[in-house]
């Protein structure tokens, strides 16, 4: 996956001695990390619905000229980073016998994930506008080309976007505590429920 993906190791003692027992049954262990990957898929799309980081702290809201634009546009501000719903189907994760890694392919992921800065280059853009001859007066707002009858070139100076960090991906302790469930049931049901 190279959109993102977070790499952890599990330290907590309590998952850590889980994965030591299910190393020492031994076995199939690919239905087990399925269960894993499917468990941090469904905790990362609730991070979407619920527009918060792992540990639940809120992302920030949109910037007041975004959500108008939103607003605007018909999409309103709730959904932040599921406008087009693109990043949000992109999520999934690939298991193995000895790993699961959820993330995405997305090429901007990362870019929510973490924050960035991008830089918009000097540019030369048309716009379309409307021009009436028969009044000799013409209409600033800009039009879509079908509906205009006049295009000019305006000239864009270099500047910069800030797309603050909306973590998704990641494990928190409730992921955590899940987790080690998960495992435990998989033992149980290898070994009949014995420890």
């Amino acid at each position: 996956m190279t959109g993102a993906a977070i790499t952890l190791e599990v330290t907590d003692a309590p998952v850590r001695e889980v994965l030591d027992r299910v190393a020492a049954v031994g076995g199939d262990t690919l239905p087990l990390m399925r269960s894993l990957g499917g468990y941090m898929l469904a905790s990362t799309q609730r991070r979407f619905e619920s527009r918060s980081a792992p540990g639940g702290a809120a992302w920030q809201r949109l910037a007041p000229r975004t959500a108008r634009e939103r607003i605007r546009q018909g999409y309103g501000t709730t959904n932040i980073l599921r406008r087009s719903g693109i990043l949000y189907a992109s999520l999934t994760y690939v298991a193995s016998s000895t790993e699961v890694e959820t993330g995405t392919n997305n090429p901007y992921a990362a870019a929510h994930q973490f924050g960035a800065e991008i830089t918009h280059y000097a540019r030369s853009q048309p716009i379309y506008q409307h021009y009436d001859a028969k009044t000799d007066t013409f209409d600033p707002r800009f039009r879509k080309r079908s509906r205009s009858n006049f295009m000019r070139y305006v000239e864009i100076g270099e500047h910069k976007v800030t797309i603050p960090a909306r973590p998704y991906l990641g494990v928190d302790d409730a992921d955590v505590v899940e987790m080690a469930a998960i495992g435990e049931d998989w033992l149980a049901g290898r070994i009949g429920g014995a420890r």
